[in-house]
């Protein structure tokens, strides 16, 4: 919208319905104490008046920001939207909060300006294969609808990082936390594909890692499902070429859940490396990199890595699906050694303070298995097999897992820290019983001094916290 034809922020922010008249005077007011409206550039001053409303809470800022271009529309439905955490290949995702619940929960819109029959129908095939899935490993939907002429779905907010960005700001991961993430995503992939659904745009960005680990697979808009018939007719290559597997490529009509096992091998070789399988080139190199190339090694590029783990990798990015290892299921169990090492110590997460970026995550609650069959899929139940259940965090605090310090010091800097502040504060207690009756004292204990005391208090605790971590990491 050009500058003359957008309308003042004024009428925009009364016409949103987000903000009241009152709101708005006493916003124009607190921006009258530092300049006029009469004298100030109409821009600037609606800026002002915005900055103001973001301060008191009425507004986002980027609601503000949308409203300065001029733009009025803020709900979908029953949705108001805070923020736009994010854009895919189909569309766009905000922040947005149920009118009545207060739940915030993201929503993914279909762009008018990408609207063709093929889109629309894709968009709804999403929506209803989301609808058939529950599994704390996927993303899940809460709701679906079409207002103001787009298709939106809503779906739960993640509080975490895709896995690409996990990469990129930590760097390439080792083998355990990698097979640990990997694990996690072919669990809920494993689940999709027992409802015959196959995803088939597997990669770093689709993989979302919480602060305490836990891991969601995310956007199944390019799934393709063999309980709906139109949707393996679409006749064309879909998926990331740095991730697509051979099949996918040759015949894009057929494509089983063979192709995610593929795409989940190049994601676990993205982990350890920080590096695709077939860098560089162009889209046409990278296909025929895929159909006809092995991967540089991955000890080649990265050192330490196990041939154990190695030879799964290798496994699961097979050219072939006949010699791929078999299904998301058989990638958990090749995995397993990896996991329940993984299980026996700490892992690296994100940062708390990273702000939710993608849906999918927390706050939908514990998985209901209600939809699930009883098939291969019980082995991978986390109640039947609790290799792979992970802990959750204190929910009303970021450091709600600290209070396991004292289980499973995580090194020995924490425990000379910890043993070091016992132990001062025991001496200092013992020097101020001293003062009272130095006489007394000295009969007592023989002589000996508060600093003597504070010295043993230091050597009890940090003996003890040593012997706990050492049981703590003894195998059952």
């Amino acid at each position: 919208m050009s500058k003359p034809d957008r309308p003042r922020f004024r009428d925009t922010a009364l016409a949103s319905g987000l903000v009241t008249e009152a709101q708005l005077i006493a916003a124009e007011r607190e921006a009258a104490l530092v300049m006029s409206p009469l004298t100030t550039d109409p821009e600037v001053w609606d800026r002002a008046v915005a900055d103001q409303l973001v301060a008191q809470g009425a507004l986002t800022p980027f609601q503000a920001r949308e409203m300065l271009a001029g733009r009025r529309r803020f709900r979908l439905g029953q949705y108001t939207v805070l923020d736009e955490v994010g854009k895919g290949g189909m569309g766009r995702v905000f922040r947005a909060e149920h009118a009545m619940m207060g739940r915030e929960v993201a929503v993914k819109v279909l762009p008018r300006e990408k609207a063709t029959p093929e889109s629309e129908a894709a968009f709804r095939r999403e929506m209803r294969m989301l609808g058939r899935l529950d599994h704390e490993n996927l993303v899940r939907a809460f709701d679906a609808g079409f207002d103001a002429q787009v298709y939106y779905l809503v779906t739960e907010l993640v509080p975490g990082v895709d896995l690409k960005r996990f990469v990129k700001d930590h760097g390439p991961l080792d083998e355990v936390t990698a097979a640990y993430v990997v694990a996690q995503a072919a669990r809920g992939l494993a689940y999709a594909h027992e409802q015959g659904l196959v995803h088939r745009d597997v990669k770093p960005g689709n993989i979302l890692v919480m602060q305490d680990m836990r891991v969601k697979v995310l956007d199944l808009g390019l799934a393709g499902s063999k309980l709906e018939e139109e949707s393996s007719r679409v006749g064309r290559v879909v998926g990331t070429m740095d991730y697509i597997a051979p099949e996918q490529i040759r015949t894009p009509d057929d494509v089983g859940p063979s192709a995610d096992v593929y795409a989940l091998g190049c994601t676990l070789y993205y982990a350890v490396t920080g590096l695709v399988p077939f860098p560089g080139g162009t889209k046409n190199d990278k296909i025929q990199r895929h159909l006809f190339e092995p991967p540089r090694p991955l000890p080649e590029i990265q050192s330490g890595l196990s041939d154990a783990f190695c030879r799964v990798v290798h496994d699961m990015m097979a050219k072939s699906p006949a010699d791929r290892v078999g299904s998301a299921a058989a990638v958990i169990e090749r995995l397993r050694p990896w996991v329940v090492e993984a299980r026996k110590r700490p892992i690296l997460g994100p940062s708390p303070s990273m702000p939710p970026a993608f849906p999918g995550g927390a706050g939908g609650g514990g998985s209901s298995r209600s939809g699930q069959s009883s098939s291969s899929l019980d082995l991978l139940d986390s109640s039947a097999d609790p290799w792979l259940s992970i802990p959750a965090p204190d929910p009303q605090s970021a450091i709600g897992s600290l209070t396991a310090l004292p289980r499973w010091l995580p090194n020995a800097g924490w425990a000379v820290l910890v043993a070091a502040i016992v132990g001062m504060i025991f001496g200092l207690a013992m020097e101020a019983v001293r003062r009272i009756d130095a006489q007394r004292f000295g009969d007592l204990l023989h002589g000996t001094t508060p600093v003597f005391l504070g010295g043993a208090a230091f050597v009890a605790v940090l003996l003890a916290q040593f012997l706990a971590l050492w049981l703590g990491r003894r195998p059952a």
